[in-house]
């Protein structure tokens, strides 16, 4: 089932679920008229699933070459998330200005539903945004490997560093 057609078919009863960002598929289900009470979200990390979501992707040369930029950019990241942590309202006001065409509270509701269930968590709260716990990382290159055949062990040094994050990662409260 593609994107534009997951929720359509799931409010139509075409289909039992769908998968994708929790935050965008209820509220798309709620925009077709799906009672919230109706609508149950299950996220895959409530259920030992150890992957990690979004990153911030930087060729490794590029990085090398331009370290202070990297480390900028990702401050710059880390501060537009503090700030739309604190003002959530604000945060979607200054969407607003870039995509006249998006309506504010829709957007706030689902930057406050992405905070709450993605960003916010122990983690991040414990040990800031941006840096990684190796435990898990590793359990989810064992989780990948149930669905993927290796052609060599994956080596978690190859796909993170904090080289360029602050100290104790980006505090975000």
């Amino acid at each position: 089932v593609g994107f534009p057609t997951r929720e359509p078919m799931l409010a139509e009863g075409k289909v039992d679920s769908v998968t994708g960002f929790s935050f965008s598929s209820y509220l798309n289900l709620v925009r077709l008229g799906v009672p919230e009470d109706d609508i149950s979200t299950i996220l895959m990390a409530d259920h030992g699933l150890e992957l990690y979501g979004n990153a911030v992707i930087v060729n490794t040369e590029f990085a090398a070459a331009n370290a202070d930029m990297v480390t900028s950019f990702l401050t710059a990241v880390g501060a537009g998330w503090k700030d739309a942590i604190a003002d959530p309202q604000a945060a979607a006001a200054a969407l607003i200005k870039r995509n006249p065409a998006a309506d504010a509270g829709l957007e706030q509701r689902r930057l406050q539903l992405a905070i709450d269930a993605n960003v916010l968590t122990d983690y991040v709260m414990a040990n800031g945004m941006g840096s990684i716990d190796n435990a898990r990382f590793a359990a989810a290159l064992e989780q990948l490997a149930e669905t993927y055949d290796y052609k060599a062990a994956p080596n978690a040094a190859l796909y993170f560093t904090d080289e360029y994050l602050p100290k104790g990662g980006i505090a975000v409260k």
